[in-house]
């Protein structure tokens, strides 16, 4: 058995719409603290990656110093690709997106989708991700069968663990839930 834990990171310092790519803030560092000391508590160490976004490698300092080791960074863990968003109009385009369905989307971001469910499928040793909350709905509707872009709302910092049993991947349990508001 593979035990994967994602984690959503910590509290931006910037809303999406204000910044392309915001480190966390106060409050997303403390949280980032607690939740090292949650997965120290779990977990014997085990490989770290991160999303090459700030606010990811960042929430993901306070596990490394723990751990003694540096997190990998994987791009196909990245936040939803919206470079081709302006930034006056990522709000809109984000919350509209969070209302559809899968089979509505581009291309691009269908092969975005393929590239989280691959890199969890060829996991073969337990690992914790620091990732995205789109990624986490990648992951949550994969498990789940469900076709619709947002099936879950995961908080700043929650641990989603998924484990991998005879090649099928299998929801441990769901990070904690909040009211995520496009801000």
């Amino acid at each position: 058995m593979v035990s994967l834990y994602f984690v959503r990171h910590g509290e931006a310092s910037s809303s999406w719409g204000g910044s392309v790519d915001p480190g966390l803030s106060d409050l997303g560092w403390q949280q980032a603290e607690v939740v090292a000391d949650k997965l120290s508590n779990e977990t014997q160490p085990i490989s770290i990656y991160s999303s090459p976004l700030q606010r990811a490698k960042e929430t993901a300092t306070a596990l490394e110093k723990k751990w003694g080791q540096t997190a990998t960074i994987i791009p196909s863990i990245a936040e939803i690709p919206s470079s081709d968003i302006s930034m006056d109009n990522r709000r809109e385009w984000l919350s509209r997106l969070m209302t559809e369905k899968w089979d509505e989307q581009s291309d691009t971001l269908n092969r975005w989708r393929e590239g989280i469910l691959s890199t969890l499928t060829d996991q073969k040793e337990d690992a914790v991700f620091f990732t995205h909350f789109m990624v986490l709905n990648v992951i949550m509707g994969a498990l789940l069968g469900a076709e619709d872009i947002v099936s879950f709302r995961p908080d700043n910092c929650s641990v989603t663990k998924v484990e991998i049993r005879d090649g099928k991947n299998i929801l441990a349990y769901k990070g904690d839930e909040a009211q995520t508001v496009v801000r």
